[in-house]
């Protein structure tokens, strides 16, 4: 860098005689004593705010492609706040796999792709894992799936998988299975360092899922609980993972908990 502002001042014919290498020293000298601050100015002035510009539109896109708010502007469930463009729970779990590195990860149900996104974004910028995304895809309007639809829309058997995880992520990163969470695991017998259940909410479904998965977690990882704190009953549905998180977190130490006063995330990691 120093080197081509010397030549540029080189390179402009100022007649200053043998004043010359003088008055170039001192231009060098000065730029070399402020460029940290010039550049951080510039940077914090000029190029930092269009980043966030971008920052922005990109939030708005993900919210929109993979469906963090399910499309009908319900940001509390993932803890969003668009007013601030926060994607909430999302970056909880994009933290986690990009802190921790995990070579495996499984998610277990998303009526849109929002968490198993985020989780695969983490791997890809890690460069390492891989992510399992299950979902048995029930939809709420086929009376074939009453009491088991969980508010799916049976997504994953309207749309193109692939096409669909493309958008700002590479599909290497991502296995998506349109399965039973019982069917994966007796079909696939992997191993895994981090955990997300978000499938049937019920605490019979909750306590099946655990029992199916926590012996395929490897020490020291994490296993994660959406919507501990949701006691509802919707749609002939029971939301009832608060039942199966106050067992556990009597049972397993190292355990913890974020809540928005509405969902919530629980972790227990494996020690």
């Amino acid at each position: 860098m120093f080197k081509l502002i010397h030549n540029l001042y080189d390179s402009i014919e100022l007649n200053l005689g043998i004043k010359r290498v003088f008055f170039r020293n001192k231009f060098v000298w000065f730029f070399k004593k402020n460029w940290p601050y010039y550049r951080c100015l510039f940077e914090t002035k000029a190029i930092y705010p269009i980043y966030e510009l971008l920052g922005r539109y990109f939030y708005k896109r993900i919210v929109d492609h993979y469906g963090a708010d399910y499309y009908w502007d319900n940001q509390k469930s993932q803890n969003l706040d668009k007013k601030h463009f926060n994607l909430g729970y999302g970056y909880i779990h994009y933290a986690m796999v990009r802190s921790q590195r995990p070579r495996r990860v499984l998610c277990i149900g998303s009526m849109y792709g929002f968490i198993p996104y985020m989780l695969a974004r983490a791997c890809m910028e890690n460069k390492r894992g891989h992510v399992d995304f299950v979902d048995a895809s029930y939809d709420i309007n086929n009376p074939k799936h009453k009491g088991i639809h969980n508010y799916g829309q049976g997504f994953w058997k309207k749309t193109e998988i692939g096409k669909h995880f493309s958008y700002l992520l590479s599909n290497k990163y991502i296995s998506t299975y349109v399965m039973t969470s019982e069917s994966f695991a007796k079909k696939y017998k992997r191993k895994y360092d981090y955990i997300c259940l978000d499938g049937d909410h019920t605490y019979k479904g909750a306590r099946k899922d655990f029992r199916l998965f926590w012996p395929k977690l490897n020490k020291e990882g994490f296993l994660c609980f959406h919507d501990i704190h949701f006691r509802e009953v919707s749609k002939g549905i029971h939301f009832e993972y608060w039942k199966i998180w106050d067992e556990l977190k009597k049972k397993y130490k190292f355990k913890f908990e974020l809540s928005n006063h509405y969902s919530g995330l629980g972790f227990i990691q494996k020690i």
